[in-house]
């Protein structure tokens, strides 16, 4: 069976979006705030998304198409890491980034009040949300090692 050029490059962008849309909504309908590896996680996903949307667009063919389906791969397997460190992080496997640990104890009142003023990031070692014993960094390690493999098999028949 032969199936269109665009399927992996369209399945991929699909997927983006979908993951994407998630996150967006968790944040900004269901009130998650995202660590800073949640928002280093989403960058491959908007690479990867742009890739295909650009091959989709420019019909590339033959060695252009595999080139952005090798980069979209690649950005796609960086973000499986980025989100295995932070299932790492979660579980105390691994020393959570400086940007994730919670602001030092002010020295003054002022500085106790700028504090107050300003919510603090959220940390990168507490789970906000789970299913079935799986947080949402762990569900992207397996879409984005999923959508990386099927960038690379869009090499194969490309």
């Amino acid at each position: 069976m032969r199936t269109s050029p665009n399927t992996i490059p369209g399945l991929i962008l699909m997927v983006t979006v979908g993951v994407l849309s998630a996150a967006y909504s968790a944040q900004y309908v269901g009130g998650l705030r995202p660590c800073i590896l949640c928002l280093y996680s989403r960058i491959p996903w908007f690479i990867a998304g742009g890739l295909m949307l650009v091959t989709i667009l420019m019909h590339f063919s033959g060695p252009g198409r595999r080139g952005l389906l090798l980069l979209a791969g690649l950005a796609l397997l960086a973000g499986a890491g980025i989100s295995a460190y932070h299932v790492g992080v979660e579980q105390g496997y691994f020393q959570p980034p400086n940007a994730c640990s919670a602001a030092e104890m002010p020295a003054s009142l002022a500085e106790l009040k700028a504090l107050l003023q300003t919510a603090a990031p959220p940390r990168c070692d507490e789970i906000p949300w789970e299913m079935y014993g799986i947080s949402l960094a762990g569900y992207n390690v397996v879409a984005s090692f999923a959508m990386g493999v099927a960038a690379f098999i869009g090499i194969r028949r490309a």
